[in-house]
């Protein structure tokens, strides 16, 4: 039988500048940026510390549920998320956009979706570390409206996970709201080998996992 929901709350978020550059079309660098943008991307970053509220809720899934979403139809157990950063922050752009301040509207919309990928990132990590408890390694996480995932399977998603607990809900057209949210699933495969002693993220497929610890320099370093 699956596990019951888990929910996360009041958690901290990294918002990586090379992210936000990257969405906005400078490469993730900011070499060769003007003065004017950086310091707009720098306000943009700290609007969105301020007003991203990140939450989400989880569930480790078995039999009849996984059979009810198709990639996971095979699977005798798959992880299951959904998480936002909640509607301020998108508020806060539209307010932008219609003043008059599109540049920076358009900044602090590319912070909040970096927001919200680091959000589904730290959910993602509860899940790899149950993993890691049960035997398991879990892969990478997939969404909805990518691949051969249809979007529509979104509605079974917010059947099989209690979205209303953390402020989340779908339109008609299967896109969420608040509209910063990531909806997610993760497979697990067999640990193989030894376990690794004392990281568990050794074991686990969340390579941009905030939270990912490094193994110790002597380790890494050739004689």
């Amino acid at each position: 039988m699956s596990a019951g929901p888990e929910i996360v709350r009041a958690f901290k978020i990294p918002i990586a500048r090379r992210e936000v550059l990257r969405l906005l079309g400078a490469g993730g660098r900011e070499d060769g940026l003007a003065e004017t943008t950086r310091r707009m991307v720098e306000e943009a970053e700290r609007l969105g510390r301020e007003l991203a509220a990140p939450q989400g809720v989880y569930r480790i899934l078995e039999p009849p549920e996984t059979g009810r979403l198709g990639p996971l139809r095979d699977e005798r157990q798959a992880g299951l998320a959904i998480c936002t950063i909640g509607p301020e922050l998108e508020q806060k752009v539209r307010q932008l956009m219609s003043t008059g301040y599109e540049p920076e509207g358009y900044v602090l919309d590319a912070v909040g979706s970096v927001a919200a990928e680091a959000a589904a990132d730290v959910v993602n990590a509860k899940i790899c570390h149950w993993a890691e408890a049960h035997g398991l390694q879990a892969t990478p996480r997939f969404s909805p409206g990518y691949g051969d995932w249809s979007l529509e399977e979104q509605r079974q998603i917010f059947r099989l996970l209690p979205a209303g607990e953390v402020g989340m809900s779908l339109n008609p057209s299967c896109m969420m709201i608040p509209r910063k949210s990531v909806s997610f699933a993760v497979r697990f495969t067999e640990q193989t080998g030894p376990a690794p002693s004392g990281n568990p993220c050794e074991r686990c497929g969340l390579v941009n996992c905030p939270f990912r610890k490094e193994k110790k320099k002597a380790e890494t370093e050739t004689p």
